[in-house]
């Protein structure tokens, strides 16, 4: 009977799975399409920069890896009892190393090649804080559905953030030993300013879930 359970929940679960992908979740509804949002400058310049932070984080391995159907087939091999036979994922490190080939090239191109993922790592989270800052700096001038897609752009590339940050902690173990001093100088300088960023992010998140609060508010007693 609990078999039959199983069987019965996880094919639930498929199709759950199926209509999450052919349909997604609108976290804030229709009135922060991206056509809106685009509108506006300020909210353009926003969304550009939370595009290409997660685009190329995932791109480039730093982060975000293993995708949402991953996590669900997963999740679904949990619910049947058949978690302990799926494969275990790549560990972000190595999954790092090997898609940028920095065992492969030689020490001097792999140095120069982790050193330059970091630095443009930290300048898309900077473009990113920039941009989330200048949203917060006009408060009233959006409805709360845009600042709930704001919210969401800004908390993605947090949890984007820390998972490069730990990526390349562990890639500096990896290819320590091939890798001269000057680049991973070069690497841990950067990341030390990539986790500062994070928390930048984080007190930006904090503003804008603030600026919603305030919104809901002033509706309140309007």
């Amino acid at each position: 009977m609990r078999r039959f359970q199983g069987v019965i929940v996880a094919l639930c679960a498929c199709g759950l799975i199926s209509a999450c992908a052919s349909n997604p979740i609108s976290l804030v509804g229709t009135d922060s399409s991206e056509s809106s949002l685009r509108a506006d400058p300020v909210q353009a310049q926003l969304l550009d920069a939370a595009q290409a932070l997660e685009t190329t984080y995932r791109d480039n391995a730093w982060a975000g890896t293993s995708g949402v159907m991953e996590t669900a087939r997963g999740w679904i091999d949990r619910l049947t009892g058949q978690g302990e036979n799926a494969v275990a994922s790549v560990p972000a490190g190595q999954a790092y190393v090997e898609h940028r080939q920095l065992l492969v090239i030689t020490a001097s191109e792999a140095g120069e090649t982790f050193a330059a993922d970091v630095e443009q790592a930290v300048m898309l989270a900077r473009q990113l804080d920039q941009a989330a800052r200048a949203v917060t700096l006009q408060p009233g001038a959006f409805n709360r559905a845009a600042l709930t897609r704001d919210l969401n752009d800004v908390e993605t590339a947090i949890g984007l953030t820390r998972e490069a940050i730990d990526t390349f902690d562990a890639a500096v173990v990896i290819v320590s030993d091939r890798v001269s001093q000057t680049d991973i100088a070069r690497v841990t300088s950067g990341r030390d300013q990539l986790a500062f960023l994070s928390e930048s992010l984080r007190d930006r998140a904090d503003e804008l879930a603030r600026m919603r609060r305030d919104l809901l508010n002033l509706s309140a007693y309007s």
